[in-house]
């Protein structure tokens, strides 16, 4: 249902939401999010574009979130990137649904409606403080392993 760009976007900013601050290079998020390097680097640009990244220079540079964590939401992650499509109008374009959905559009749409109000109320903060799950589906993603411009983060 979401894209891979979306899906991509919401992994690095709940990497970046888990170091609080610590920037992280692009081969360290595109590692620990199990997504490719240059996918990584357009995804990174798009988020720094609309202000939910920013990237500091030098030797322990790196990205940083660039909102804030308390307030911004999932689904203001997912408008920035690709936001949800509702159904507005016959896709099928038929004359007899021009002012109502039929029964199948309506279902989907109310189900796209639901999916956004459930994302629009998890912030990342929440999601990564969530302590009986790691947000991203498997063991807590350490990267205080990984090495940030050739110092250890840990």
């Amino acid at each position: 249902m979401l894209s891979t760009t979306s899906e991509y976007a919401l992994r690095m900013m709940v990497l970046l939401t888990e170091r609080n601050g610590t920037p992280a290079t692009c081969a360290n998020l595109s590692g620990a999010g199990r997504i490719p390097q240059q996918y990584a680097a357009k995804v990174l640009s798009l988020l720094r574009r609309e202000g939910l990244v920013r990237g500091q220079r030098g030797r322990y540079g790196g990205f940083v979130l660039g909102c804030d964590a308390n307030k911004t939401t999932l689904l203001d992650v997912l408008n920035a990137i690709d936001p949800l499509k509702r159904i507005e109008s016959c896709p099928l374009g038929r004359s007899e649904h021009s002012h109502k959905l039929c029964p199948m559009h309506a279902q989907i749409d109310s189900s796209i409606g639901q999916l956004e109000s459930g994302l629009s109320q998890r912030t990342l903060r929440q999601l990564v403080d969530e302590s009986y799950s790691a947000p991203l589906c498997k063991d807590k993603i350490v990267m205080s392993d990984l090495t940030i411009g050739g110092a250890s983060t840990g």
